[in-house]
């Protein structure tokens, strides 16, 4: 028995032996690999080892004398960039601060003479770099050269160290440009990169409307196209020109077909009478009813007469007619078109949409009542409406056969319930003074004009609002005050 017991011990001491040794191996596998690191890490690692106790050493001895901690720059200063480190195409190999500083700076001082070029299906754009102000940070960047192998612990260095006996090193300075510039350039200088929607419109033929398609347009996402650029301006720069597939997107119309299908009812009209004898008047008052006809008024948009019709040109198809100015009817080109700006007021009135600016005449007009009329005068007076509904209107008028007609057509959203009527109340009347005679050396002599006397007054125009036949309100429309004018009878005494 004690002989088996013998064996399991010898046993068990062979097996804590051979536990030993298997350790002691990989101890020493583990001083190997660390010996070889170390080795293999040469001179550098050496290198390594002396700035990292030069720097702990002068750091010591100043925190000792109360001193600041040695400094990056002072670093930088002292040393030289390791071979095989780039900055873009800049070879840096080699030179220290300010030898590396005036490379780049030659370097990246062409930046802005480089051609930049936007491109999509449509064209292309091309400008240069210095229009979007583009700026290179490569300070902070040639301090990351000279600090490059020489930061971190041990294991990083030696890394970077190893990196750079493989293969060059490429270290990109950090580009900038003005963002904002270069929207400005996106958005004003690429016509040819874009195209504009084109909205539905409408015009009526034979008493029916014709509706003309829509077109979506082509933009640019200038966003999208400037993080394209920041993206480019981020890689390895090789001082070439850069061109850019521009990001675009479609652009919607305003309005499409669908919406020009809700305009199918009468809002407003208006018939005002002129008279056949004075054909300068007649051509001007079609030429004028031609301009504002055929007119698509688009939801919250105003539009203004003056801005239709003028300017008032033989070019622009005017003639001479007679026409208020300073409360005397006078010849001049566009004689008659307020009676166009009127007829449109009524019907605006009619369909009641909303009136931004109108102005009476400086006397009372024939063809409406008092304080229904609306007076254009260029450079201070325009009768201006905007449309405050919910669908497009569309402006059909008409000159000839001794009336202009002005219908506004849209989207009827009023109860059948609903009428309204329009009242023209005298409040004031002022009486003509005496008959004038005037000696006037610009008409030749011989010739004699007549100005009629004028009443005045001031005249407020209501409009009365009935449901179901009953009047339920009363809304004051204007108050238009027009001037009383004497008799004048000018006597010319111009000679030849």
């Amino acid at each position: 028995m004690r002989s088996d017991r013998d064996r399991r011990t010898k046993t068990s001491e062979t097996k804590k032996k051979n536990g030993n040794i298997v350790q002691l191996y990989i101890i020493r596998f583990i001083l190997l690999i660390i010996i070889t690191v170390i080795v293999s890490g040469g001179i550098w690692s050496v290198k390594l080892f002396i700035i990292d106790s030069y720097i702990e050493k002068r750091n010591t001895e100043r925190k000792e004398n109360n001193s600041v901690s040695i400094s990056r720059d002072e670093l930088i200063h002292s040393g030289k960039i390791y071979d095989g480190i780039f900055l873009d195409e800049v070879d840096v190999s080699g030179l220290d601060y300010e030898k590396a500083m005036d490379a780049c700076g030659k370097y990246y001082s062409n930046l802005g003479k480089r051609e930049l070029t936007f491109k999509d299906e449509l064209g292309s754009y091309s400008t240069d770099f210095s229009e979007v102000d583009i700026k290179t940070e490569y300070k902070d960047t040639v301090c990351d050269a000279l600090t490059y192998g020489r930061t971190g612990n041990i294991l990083s260095r030696y890394k970077e160290i190893q990196e750079l006996k493989r293969d060059n090193v490429i270290l990109i300075p950090e580009k900038t440009i003005d963002e904002e510039q270069l929207d400005s350039v996106l958005s004003d200088k690429t016509e040819d990169l874009v195209k504009a929607p084109v909205s539905s419109t409408m015009v009526r033929s034979d008493g029916n409307f014709v509706v003309y398609p829509s077109e979506k347009g082509l933009g640019l996402d200038n966003e999208k196209t400037i993080e394209l650029v920041k993206n480019e301006l981020s890689k390895c720069w090789s001082e070439k020109e850069l061109s850019i597939d521009a990001v675009t997107k479609e652009v919607e119309p305003a309005y499409t077909e669908e919406d020009f299908y809700g305009v199918d009812s009468l809002l407003g009209r208006s018939v005002t009478e002129y008279n056949n004898r004075n054909s300068e008047r007649i051509s001007n008052l079609i030429v004028g009813t031609k301009k504002i006809a055929d007119t698509v008024v688009l939801p919250g948009h105003q539009f203004s007469v003056y801005d239709a019709v003028a300017p008032f040109t033989e070019e622009n198809g005017y003639q001479n007619a007679g026409q208020y100015i300073n409360a005397e009817l006078v010849d001049g080109l566009g004689g008659g078109i307020c009676q166009v700006a009127t007829t449109l007021y009524d019907a605006v009135l009619e369909a009641e949409l909303q009136v931004d600016e109108r102005y009476p005449h400086s006397m009372t007009v024939s063809y409406v009542d008092k304080g229904m009329d609306a007076a254009i005068a260029e450079g201070y007076q325009d009768f201006k409406f905007t449309n405050n509904t919910d669908y497009p209107i569309y402006i059909d008028a008409y000159a000839g056969g001794g009336s202009i007609s002005v219908a506004i057509y849209g989207h009827e959203t009023r109860p059948d319930s609903h009428r309204i009527e329009f009242e023209s109340q005298i409040i004031e009347t002022y009486e003509p003074g005496e008959e004038k005679t005037i000696y006037d050396d610009t008409l030749p002599e011989g010739t004699t004009n007549v100005t009629d006397a004028h009443t005045g007054y001031y005249v407020e125009v209501w409009k009365h609002i009935y449901e179901n036949g009953e009047l339920v309100d009363s809304v004051k429309v204007n108050g238009s005050q027009y001037n009383a004018v004497s008799k004048t009878t000018r006597i010319g005494t111009m000679k030849e």
